[in-house]
């Protein structure tokens, strides 16, 4: 690790302002990129107009991901309870129940021509550019062996900790999982990438679950993801680019709402 292992060395203030400072040295112009894609599913391409028109991002649980090696996290929790006195059954309880905390939605801090072949089915999608309006709220994702986090001494380690210690400083369980990658996912290079991510909870104002979190939860309940306003996300929209290849009906409709809203449309080159 390079990023994370500095960023939870500090208290969480200062956690804070190394992590914009670190985003700010990745993005350029203030800008992200988030593209969307539509395919052959009529029903999935309308609920992503439907986002577009109510100006919202689609924040997934994580099973629903492409990469289905994200999230795991490997530990001794024998070890661990061993060291701690902790039972077995209350440490996995813990750990599980951690990875239901956030849903994920993902940008890109550059736009690179390969992009629209990858994030947007060969170019048949749109590109919003976004400014970033709120910096804490973004968490750069970092590329390496995720064997190589040692989640038992993190484990042990926070179980040291008194509940002060932990609200002060934080723990790398909370969301280290959620921001980590392998670099490759099958033959895929991830970290081409260039990820930003946001991360949001469901559980505010009892709203899911009535704010109860436990292991798999969501998948229990069928909990597929949430929509969360841009201006939640602490994003404005500064201009939408249209794929060369884009569908002619969505990209009229795309061109219609954007019109509207007075965003600036491109056409990409190619």
């Amino acid at each position: 690790m390079g990023f994370y292992e500095e960023y939870y060395r500090c208290s969480r203030k200062k956690a804070s302002d190394f992590k914009i400072v670190y985003l700010k040295s990745l993005i350029e112009k203030n800008k992200i990129y988030k593209f969307i894609a539509f395919y052959d599913n009529e029903k999935s391409n309308l609920r992503k107009l439907e986002c577009l028109r109510r100006d919202m991002l689609w924040f997934s649980h994580y099973i629903y991901l492409n990469d289905k090696t994200e999230f795991e996290i490997k530990y001794d929790s024998k070890k661990v309870s061993r060291e701690t006195g902790i039972r077995e059954e209350n440490i996995k309880f813990l750990v599980e129940a951690m990875k239901e905390i956030y849903d994920v939605c993902s940008f890109s801090y550059k736009k690179e021509e390969y992009m629209w072949e990858a994030y947007a089915n060969h170019k048949n999608g749109i590109c919003i550019v976004f400014n970033v309006e709120n910096y804490d709220m973004l968490y750069p994702v970092e590329y390496f062996n995720k064997d190589e986090i040692d989640y038992t001494s993190i484990l042990i380690n926070d179980y040291s900790r008194t509940q002060q210690e932990l609200w002060e400083n934080g723990s790398p369980m909370a969301e280290l999982p959620f921001v980590t990658k392998n670099p490759m996912n099958g033959d895929m290079k991830s970290y081409e990438e260039k990820e930003v991510r946001i991360l949001m909870e469901p559980y505010g104002d009892s709203s899911f679950n009535d704010g109860i979190v436990k292991p798999y939860i969501k998948e229990d309940l069928g909990y597929k993801g949430q929509n969360i306003s841009y201006a939640d996300c602490g994003l404005s929209v500064s201009r939408v680019i249209i794929g060369v290849n884009c569908n002619e009906k969505f990209a009229n409709e795309v061109i219609t709402d954007c019109n509207q809203k007075g965003y600036i449309i491109e056409k990409a080159t190619n």
